[in-house]
């Protein structure tokens, strides 16, 4: 009998207690916890820069330098000047935000970012300052993130 209501006891003691240590116990990190967090956010601010750089790139015209960021394997199918014949003259970015990335498998993720710009309608040759928000595909190959287009 002592043992059973020892054992009824511990059950209803034992949750209210653990509940109680919990936080306690949640505020000590081992290195190899904090560690995949620490990666994240390494590769989230790498990831962050790589976007900020191409768009810099873009708001210049530098397309060659825009053609960089492209992946590998859009780079091994389709030449700079391809690259280039999918830009217009009716746009002129003007800036960047980015707005969150998300990293999905650890070598892909997708990128929302607020365009700034400014295009200029054609009927009415009045320049428009405008706003859209723009979600890129990214992906990591060999530690490097590159940019994938659409098409």
């Amino acid at each position: 009998m002592y043992r059973f209501c020892f054992s009824i006891s511990m059950l209803l003691v034992y949750p209210a207690v653990a509940d109680t240590l919990a936080p306690i116990a949640g505020t000590v990190q081992t290195a190899t916890e904090m560690a995949p967090a620490e990666a994240v956010s390494a590769q989230r601010a790498a990831l962050e820069q790589r976007v900020a750089s191409r768009w810099a790139a873009l708001i210049r015209r530098d397309f060659e330098t825009a053609y960089s960021f492209t992946s590998p394997e859009y780079r091994r199918l389709f030449s700079l000047k391809d690259f280039m014949s999918s830009f217009g003259s009716k746009v002129g970015w003007q800036r960047v935000e980015v707005v969150d990335i998300n990293i999905k498998g650890g070598d892909a993720a997708a990128v929302g970012v607020n365009l700034y710009f400014v295009y200029y309608d054609a009927q009415t040759k009045k320049p428009l300052d405008m706003k859209t928000y723009v979600q890129e595909s990214w992906v990591l190959v060999d530690g490097q993130w590159w940019y994938v287009v659409k098409d």
